[in-house]
């Protein structure tokens, strides 16, 4: 290793930083490769979640606008019974985690959504599919199925 005066950085110090920069660069020109339609129905499959595991049931029932937002056709109208429709279980899970994204065609997606249950030590993990459709500028679940 060479120094040179003090005062000033090593060489080998020099090319460290210029490494970790060169580094930084490319790390952050790494190219997203999931489809425009996939980025953006998984973001509002994300949001509609977010918002549903987060909401009381009972204050879900006084916001009607924001299923207008979020689902699309028959779904609006069959979400009744002891089984909720979009975790297909009898009790919500903890916590979940949107998965992987099958483009169908430019107006249609099949998204994954990992759904989790924690009770102490052990964790549950099913998965659902939802169906999105894209209807005019935005995009919103159509079905929910398991696979």
């Amino acid at each position: 290793m060479w120094s040179v005066v003090s005062g000033q950085w090593s060489i080998t110090r020099a090319i460290e930083i210029t490494f970790c920069v060169l580094l930084s660069q490319l790390a952050c020109s790494i190219p997203n490769l999931e489809s425009q339609q996939c980025s953006e129905a998984r973001d509002s499959v994300k949001e509609f979640y977010s918002w549903y595991l987060g909401t009381d049931p009972e204050q879900r029932t006084k916001q009607p606008e924001v299923f207008k937002k979020y689902l699309f056709g028959s779904l609006l109208t069959n979400a009744s019974g002891e089984t909720d429709p979009f975790f297909n279980s009898a009790t919500p899970p903890t916590t979940f985690k949107i998965g992987k994204c099958e483009m169908v065609d430019t107006t249609h997606t099949n998204i994954q959504v990992q759904l989790y249950w924690r009770e102490g030590p052990k964790t549950d993990q099913k998965e659902v599919y939802a169906d999105t459709v894209k209807n005019g500028d935005r995009w919103q679940i159509e079905k929910i199925e398991n696979r």
